[in-house]
């Protein structure tokens, strides 16, 4: 800025300053001239127009444009509380009970009694007991005669078993005491053409005691050897001085190579029976007096037989695919037998199809039977105290069949058997008289014959299974058979069917069942029977009279409610239907059998 401005300036204050003193009271007027080079310049104005006119402007807008592009989905992340930690393991075993009781009382004074008690559960070993009892008054007769109906039957059996490392050692003791009377046949009391009779000799008591060890390993690699071995010893006694003693011995072994298992049976079975009787050899009087017995030889003689049989069973089977195969031999030696040595093909083969739909089967086999005095006891209490023993000879049986199972729930198997025996044992309705003693059989007991037998049998069998709701099973038999020297196959029925069931409603009620049916069958006796045959034998000039058994149904029925797991209360009812028939010869069934019990589990 230049001098003259300054001045300019400076005078232009100093006039501010003096007007601000004026406004007291004075008015100045000044008057100024500037001089200077400055130059002043204007712009255009900017002016509305006088008409204003208005303008539509047309904005353009951008287009939107959408696309779609690979995104990864976005996650949610809601942390939760984590639960605390739970194993899972196998449920809690149920409470062990050590043991029952189960009793009831029934018609007849009937009364069943099963007791069974162990120590439960232990690694080391463990031990029970078990007893069984029933008895009854028997049958409902009108037979107007003493021999008493009466029966019992007493089971009882210590055990105890060793547990080692792969290894098991098991021990028992058992005992049994069985009582029945020979109540069938005539009405010998009113019978006046017959001697008179001791009434105790037409009951008969059974008693017997043995026990035994056994021995078996647990070996699972293959290549090992596993072994089961068994010892058993008993006597029997009856009522009239019979004695008779067994010894039973078996070894099992058995080793896995490959596919293939190979096993063998050792077996050693010794028998010794003693009786003072009436001799066996010679000819009995009978009630007819047609045969005399030979006077070389006294009514009662000491006796006593002893028999064995040893065997031996190699087998070896394996498995390919559906194919189940297993072959063998049976090799056994009797004692005093006029061909002691046996020889025995042994085969089984069977092929799965369609996972088991459809199994067909096939095979032949054959073994000795050991026959005791217990065992055909057990098969007919009411033989005689001295019946000759020859050991069942079950020569050949050929099998073949089909078999499977349909679903989870049903399985069936029908087949045909072809089946021959040496020494089958029947038993014959007997009369025999020996006044000098006091002994006397009146067709009221029974005598053992042996003969051959051929039989034929098809059979077929269905199976239901529910799981623990219900189950049921039913098999039929249909038998025709051939024989040697006797006219028939006496007692043995050309018909048999059975049936079971069981049903579980809400595990309160358990329902079950058991019937069966038996053909007809043709029986024998030495005294004359009401519409029997007479025939005569040809080479001793002997009268004997067949006659035919009636077929019979049985049926039986139980109803079980459970209170509680401790306490259950039963009913049961044996020959439900009050069938009248005979199993055996001239010895009338219990008709109609109600029982009412009570278990009862600690």
């Amino acid at each position: 800025m230049n001098m003259n401005i300054r001045i300019i300036l400076i005078l232009v204050f100093n006039a501010a300053i003096g007007v601000l003193n004026a406004q007291r009271d004075t008015t100045l007027t000044y008057d100024a001239i500037f001089t200077g080079e400055r130059k002043l310049f204007l712009r255009d104005a900017n002016k509305i127009s006088v008409f204003p006119v208005t303008k539509d402007s047309v904005v353009q807008m951008t287009k939107i444009q959408y696309s779609t592009l690979p995104m990864p989905k976005a996650v949610t992340i809601e942390p939760q509380i984590i639960p605390a930690a739970k194993i899972n393991v196998d449920e809690k075993l149920g409470y062990l009970y050590r043991g029952y009781i189960k009793a009831g009382y029934g018609t007849y004074n009937t009364i069943p009694v099963d007791f069974y008690y162990t120590d439960g559960r232990s690694k080391k070993g463990t031990y029970g007991v078990h007893y069984q009892l029933l008895r009854g008054d028997g049958v409902s007769l009108d037979d107007k005669d003493s021999i008493a109906d009466r029966y019992s039957d007493n089971r009882a059996e210590v055990w105890g078993k060793w547990f080692f490392n792969k290894t098991q050692l098991i021990g028992k003791m058992n005992w049994e005491r069985n009582l029945t009377h020979w109540y069938g046949g005539l009405d010998v009391k009113n019978d006046s053409t017959i001697p008179p009779f001791d009434s105790l000799k037409f009951e008969q008591r059974m008693n017997t005691l043995g026990g035994g060890m056994r021995f078996l390993s647990y070996q699972r690699d293959t290549g090992d050897f596993n072994f089961d071995g068994e010892i058993y010893l008993r006597n029997s006694k009856d009522h009239y001085a019979g004695s008779e003693t067994n010894f039973d011995f078996l070894a099992h072994g058995r080793m896995l190579e490959d596919s293939t298992l190979y096993a063998m049976d050792i077996g050693v079975n010794y028998n010794k029976f003693k009786f003072t009787g009436p001799k066996l050899d010679g000819l009995n009087m009978d009630l007819n007096n047609t045969l005399a017995y030979e006077a070389d030889d006294s009514d009662f003689k000491a006796r006593s037989w002893d028999n064995a049989v040893i065997k031996f069973v190699p087998t070896a089977s394996t498995t390919w695919k559906g194919l189940r195969a297993k072959v063998g031999m049976g090799i056994y030696i009797e004692g005093r037998s006029s061909n002691p040595g046996h020889f025995y093909p042994l085969a089984d083969v069977s092929y799965n199809i369609l996972d088991g739909v459809i199994v067909p089967y096939a095979g032949v086999r054959g073994n000795v039977e050991p026959t005791t005095y217990l065992s055909l006891y057990r098969e007919n209490p009411f033989i005689q105290t001295f019946p000759k023993l020859r050991n069942k000879n079950n020569k050949l049986d050929v099998y073949a069949g089909i078999g499977g199972a349909v679903s989870h729930a049903i399985s069936y198997s029908v087949g045909f058997n072809y089946l021959e025996y040496g020494n089958f044992a029947y038993f014959i309705n007997d009369t025999l008289t020996f006044a000098a003693n006091n002994y006397y059989t009146h067709g009221n007991v029974f005598h053992v014959v042996y003969d051959d037998l051929t039989a034929y049998n098809f059979h077929g069998e269905l199976a239901l299974y529910a799981g623990e709701k219900w189950k049921a099973n039913v098999r039929g038999d249909y038998f025709k058979y051939e024989t040697d020297l006797e006219t028939r196959p006496w007692h043995q029925p050309s018909i048999k069917i059975m049936a079971n069931a069981q049903y579980n409603l809400k595990s309160k009620f358990i329902i079950g069942t058991d019937i069966f049916y038996i053909g007809s069958r043709w029986a024998k006796s030495t005294i004359p029977v009401s519409g029997g045959k007479e025939v005569v034998d040809e080479f001793y000039g002997t009268k004997s009279y067949e006659y035919k058994l009636k077929g019979f149904l049985d049926a039986n029925f139980k109803v079980e409610y459970r209170y509680n797991k401790r306490l259950s209360m039963w009913t049961q009812f044996n020959n439900a239907f009050a069938m009248k028939y005979q199993r055996w010869g001239g010895f009338n069934n219990q008709q109609f059998l109600a029982m009412l019990g009570a278990t009862y589990a600690f």
